[in-house]
């Protein structure tokens, strides 16, 4: 169960006397405090073991989710698979929580073979969702566009965006951290989507121009450290409770993913974007990135780098600092986030639409 995400939109949702009940499947048991804490907010969480991975495993999560789902009355599915068990279930009402192009970020990513029978099977699970969930959420409008090029106008009818959500009142702005030196912030997890040889060329671009440091803060040990070390970064763990200090101590945030798979990356959002911003941190993204490029250019929060040649590197390095030295930056990122990613605006907006499937 993500804690940025999932864990915050239940418990504000159980505050304000929705009957929440949660099922999620886990690698590993589930520490007491967290089912304590659910439990006193009222939310009957139900954590079940992941067991096998691939292609067996996932059909089998699919299937075993089927009872948990019939004949209620709303159902909230999360990403494709659990699309796949509101579909055979047939509750009375369902939304299609549409965090991604799933299926085009697990080809980028190299778990699914474009052209391969999983893919076709994939495939037609995302267009039976579209077509029968009976509301549909997207993190961006860019999702929504490419939902109604692929399923129809009737499937962005019924779309809606409620974007990656931040807590307002964890991440809150603060000053720059003193000194000279520009801390250019990794956080979370960075997997093959991410073109970390842009992000750490470009901190090689605006370490020509002033001091510069980069940390990555990640979950656990990942493919990027030796890299990050080799270019003079550090490498660090932060608890979900720590992040937002983290964030503070940084001038920048950097979330640059490839540009070689369009579809994978035009329906996500980040949630480090959304956290950077909170923060009145300035981000780096990758032209393509949600709705990130109208954002950039409506708040000017944000930097895109649209070319990683050398001369692309130093434009967006030159473009970063502008931003970095800017005292009406933050002001703007914070308001970009109050717009865009709040958590309270988040759940006003689904529980709208829960009560406007539920009557329908």
């Amino acid at each position: 169960m993500g804690a940025s995400q999932v864990l915050p939109y239940v418990l504000r949702m159980a505050s304000r006397g929705l009957e929440v009940t949660l099922h999620s499947f886990e690698h590993a048991a589930p520490g007491p405090l967290l089912s304590q804490r659910l439990a006193a907010a009222g939310v009957d969480w139900h954590p079940h073991e992941f067991r096998g991975g691939g292609s067996r495993g996932a059909v089998a999560r699919i299937v075993r989710a089927v009872p948990w789902l019939r004949d209620k009355p709303l159902v909230h599915a999360r990403s494709d698979l659990a699309a796949a068990s509101a579909l055979l279930a047939r509750p009375d009402a369902w939304v299609w929580d549409l965090r991604s192009f799933w299926v085009d970020q697990r080809i980028a990513l190299g778990t699914l073979r474009r052209g391969s029978p999983a893919e076709r099977t994939l495939r037609r699970i995302e267009r039976s969702a579209a077509q029968r969930a009976t509301g549909i959420v997207a993190l961006t409008d860019a999702a929504i566009d490419e939902l109604g090029h692929r399923h129809g106008p009737e499937s962005a009818r019924r779309a809606r965006v409620i974007s990656t959500c931040v807590d307002l009142d964890r991440f809150v702005p603060s000053p720059p951290p003193p000194g000279e030196t520009i801390g250019l912030l990794l956080s979370g997890s960075f997997n093959a989507l991410y073109d970390m040889p842009a992000m750490l060329g470009l901190s090689r671009a605006v370490g020509a121009r002033r001091p510069t440091s980069i940390r990555l803060l990640r979950p656990e040990n990942g493919r990027w450290d030796g890299e990050v070390r080799a270019r003079g970064g550090s490498i660090g763990a932060a608890s979900f409770d720590e992040m937002p200090a983290e964030v503070q101590a940084s001038h920048a945030g950097l979330s640059v993913c490839r540009r070689d798979e369009p579809g994978a990356v035009l329906a996500a959002m980040p949630t480090k974007i959304g956290e950077f911003l909170a923060s009145g941190r300035p981000v780096v993204v990758n032209q393509g990135l949600g709705d990130m490029d109208r954002l950039a250019t409506e708040y000017r929060c944000a930097v895109i780098l649209d070319d990683d040649s050398e001369a692309g590197l130093d434009l967006a390095a030159d473009a970063l600092l502008a931003l970095v030295d800017d005292p009406d930056t933050a002001g703007r990122c914070r308001r970009a986030a109050e717009d865009h990613f709040s958590l309270d605006v988040g759940v006003d907006r689904l529980i709208e639409l829960y009560a406007t499937i539920g009557a329908s």
